[in-house]
């Protein structure tokens, strides 16, 4: 039985050692979630400055607010809700109900 060792304050711990077939599908794994993170974090920088667009442009186009502050509104089979206090943005693609009736 090994010995149980606490490390002092801002001491590393011991390392587990894992066997080499164990630890090669866990690195993959850990390499292809590594990657995911990056895209995303990349997508998240895009997706920040495109809102910063779609806040300035609805600002700018001057549309009477609801109440509780939120600018709705649709165009083109869309609805889009806006709480500029927020910085929140809602897009919905509106079905044709009409269509699918007939």
């Amino acid at each position: 039985m090994s010995k149980k060792t606490n490390p002092k304050k801002g001491q590393q711990l011991e390392l587990i050692e894992v066997l080499s077939k164990v630890a090669k599908p866990i690195i993959e794994a850990a390499i292809i979630h590594k990657d995911f993170m990056t895209k995303r974090l990349s997508f998240l920088a895009k997706e920040k400055a495109q809102k910063i667009v779609v806040l300035e442009l609805v600002k700018a186009a001057k549309l009477q607010p609801l109440e509780g502050g939120v600018i709705k509104f649709a165009s083109d089979g869309f609805t889009i809700s806006v709480t500029p206090r927020d910085e929140l943005i809602r897009i919905k693609k509106n079905s044709d109900s009409k269509k699918k009736k007939k």
